[in-house]
């Protein structure tokens, strides 16, 4: 929702100062990447390489890894949807 939101405001923003979106918009989605979640996940791929397999590095890395990539799925589809909301050509209209 949040992206949504910054899609919304980052179109508007552009519009009145005449500037492209992505210049709004993907300054405001960058602190939102989930940073930490990304840095456990890779730092557990790197622990599973040197000291082979474990049950519990396994489960940190997909746990990790599986919500990082909910987020930056989630923030890509945010930006998206609006872009596709507000600039769609409406035939007839």
């Amino acid at each position: 929702m949040a992206t949504i939101l910054i899609g919304v405001i980052g179109i508007r923003w552009s519009r009145w100062l005449l500037a492209h979106p992505k210049v709004f918009t993907v300054a405001a989605v960058i602190p939102m990447f989930p940073g930490i979640s990304a840095y456990t996940a890779m730092i557990s791929l790197v622990e599973l390489s040197h000291q082979g397999y474990s049950e519990a590095l396994m489960r940190v890395l997909i746990t990790h890894f599986l919500k990082a990539s909910f987020i930056v799925d989630a923030l890509s589809i945010g930006l998206s949807l609006t872009g596709i909301w507000l600039y769609r050509k409406r035939p007839g209209v």
